[in-house]
């Protein structure tokens, strides 16, 4: 079939998304700080520890360890900084969309594949986790690995040959490494194993041994790793059981996915299949001739009614609808039966899903269409997606930011704080860890952007409800807000409200016995992302040498030699 003009300039402007999307993912790495979850990855693979200390690591987390080991060898590549961790993220977010365009040629036009890339490259979801130190990038390598071969396992169902062997060896291949990568994609497995049950008779058995498997390795895994070595509670987390939960964690899902000029691109698709429905249905009514298909992906129906086995009833599409749908059921079932996990990004680990959903919907509606229908549908998704994208890259899309550079900068611009303790409030519960476990982490974290230049030093915020503070951190903190020596009194940022901030500060003050102190403290917010918030007294300026020498300095805040600086190497808790 001869191309058309709007055709070509569709497979233009989707290619020039796909392009401008796949470049911004490598640009501005460093722009801003790793947020909490990517200072875990940093601390679990930092450079210089020796592999006993990696692995050690990596069993206090509840997540598998795949990623994390992909992550270390790069990092004594590329470096374990912003850059470095990040760069291996872009890497692997730019290769599922390459490897989309091209392993799905099969089953798709030229100008649907592009367009499912070019989805991708503009939602909210790839763009940030494509800058993102974290294993969701993988996943999504994985994942369109595994849609690829499903697809030839889908069309080659009715043959039990060598190739068939082939597809299901390395299907299991891929799905065993997957579930290393992350619990979610484990339950993708699954989904896919489910679907492709569904319509291959012929391997049902081999594809039930299968998920045997799969479910049998994670189990020991849980069972043998998680449940002995894990320093998180595998019960009690920061993710909620109730119904607005789930509302809220779809809703933000469906955004994260799709912006809403995604929407509207996918709208325009719908609408044009629509209308060639509608055609098509009339016709027949009227007793005319149906034209057979022009699609090269064989879509559109070849008679008057939508017959089973054609778009949106086919296998093609009941795999990449039906995959993110049983991904949805098992994560609220498995957070209602087992433990609180389900959340946005772990449904979206299947996002290839969705982008093979909107090629196929393309080409179920635009390439044969009414030529007025085509071509009008054609130009405004090519102006549609081009916008969509360049927005999305030109604004820096990171949802999950938090200001650790930015507030550790502030904090830094006071010598007074040199060598001096700087307290960490924990806004998490003590619940959610196992003993020791979190002071770690948190001095870790806060202490990754202050360049050994003071020691952060973690309490609770709710040891601070309750008054439970240190004799030695009232003292420091009492001279503190009194106007001596570093004038930082408190400092946190991760799942903390200005409001919880406010009330953490107001008993803080109480609990050192300052609680008339506020007209003296001020709190410095900064954003990035999320607030992060860094309480001090507007008093200090003393300076800590002027403190030392002062009699009534407390013994605690008198040097007597150089401060140890807190170390990255932390051991992990026995």
């Amino acid at each position: 079939m001869r191309d058309s003009v709007d055709r070509l300039i569709a497979v233009g402007c989707f290619g020039i998304a796909c392009a401008v999307g796949l470049v911004g993912a490598f640009v501005g790495l460093k722009v801003s700080s790793f947020w909490i979850d990517e200072l875990f990855t940093a601390w679990i693979v930092e450079i210089g520890i020796g592999f006993d200390e990696f692995v050690a690591r990596i069993v206090t987390d509840v997540h598998p360890p795949v990623y994390y080991m992909l992550a270390f060898l790069h990092a004594q590549l590329f470096g374990d900084d912003e850059v470095g961790l990040r760069s291996l993220s872009a890497s692997c977010a730019v290769a599922a969309v390459l490897l989309f365009i091209v392993a799905t040629k099969s089953y798709f036009s030229l100008a649907a594949r592009l367009f499912g890339g070019a989805m991708a490259t503009g939602s909210f979801f790839w763009f940030y986790q494509a800058q993102n130190a974290r294993g969701y990038s993988l996943s999504f390598l994985i994942g369109v690995a595994m849609l690829t071969v499903s697809l030839s396992i889908l069309a080659k169902r009715s043959r039990h040959d060598v190739g068939m062997v082939r597809e299901l060896t390395g299907l299991a291949a891929l799905m065993l490494i997957g579930s290393f990568v992350h619990f979610y994609l484990m339950y993708e497995c699954l989904a896919v194993l489910i679907v492709l049950g569904f319509f291959c008779p012929r391997q049902r058995i081999v594809l039930a041994a299968l998920a045997a498997v799969l479910l049998i390795s994670i189990g020991l895994y849980v069972k043998v790793v998680i449940e002995v070595f894990s320093q998180y509670s595998t019960t009690t987390n920061w993710i909620h059981g109730d119904p607005s939960w789930y509302l809220a964690q779809l809703h933000s899902a469906l955004i994260y996915s799709f912006t809403n000029k995604a929407l509207l691109a996918l709208a325009i698709c719908a609408g044009a299949f629509a209308t060639q429905w509608f055609l098509v249905v009339r016709q027949a009514r009227l007793g005319q001739a149906v034209l057979p298909s022009r699609s090269t992906s064989r879509s559109a129906p070849p008679s008057g009614v939508l017959a089973l086995g054609r778009f949106p009833f086919d296998p093609e599409t009941a795999l990449f609808v039906g995959v993110p749908v049983i991904i949805l059921v098992g994560g609220i079932a498995s957070s209602l039966l087992i433990a609180p996990n389900f959340t946005d990004r772990n449904l979206l680990v299947c996002a290839p899903f969705l982008w093979g959903f909107c090629a196929k919907l393309y080409d179920a509606g635009v390439p044969d269409a009414e030529r007025p229908v085509r071509m009008a549908a054609n130009l405004l998704l090519s102006a549609v997606v081009l916008w969509t994208v360049v927005t999305m890259t030109a604004g820096r899309a990171r949802p999950w930011n938090e200001p650790f550079r930015e507030s550790a900068e502030w904090i830094r611009t006071f010598p007074e704080c040199r060598d001096r303790p700087v307290p960490v409030i924990n806004a998490q519960p003590r619940a959610w860890f196992k003993p020791g476990y979190s002071e770690i982490l948190y001095g870790d974290f806060y202490a990754s952007y202050l360049a050994d230049f003071a020691r952060p030093q973690v309490v609770f915020k709710e040891d601070i409800l309750a008054h439970k503070v240190s004799d030695e951190m009232k003292e420091y903190l009492q001279w503190r807000i009194d106007g001596n020596g570093c004038p930082v009194l408190a400092w946190s940022i991760h799942l903390i409200t200005e409001e919880e901030f406010a009330e953490a500060a107001r008993e803080l003050l109480k609990a050192v016995d300052r609680p008339d102190a506020g007209r003296v403290v001020q709190t410095k917010i900064l954003r990035d992302g999320f607030p992060g918030y860094v309480l001090y007294s507007e008093g200090s300026g003393g300076g800590e040498g002027a403190m030392t020498r002062d009699p009534r300095a407390p013994p605690s805040q008198r040097k007597t030699g150089p401060a140890p600086s807190p170390s990255r190497r932390a051991p992990v808790p026995n």
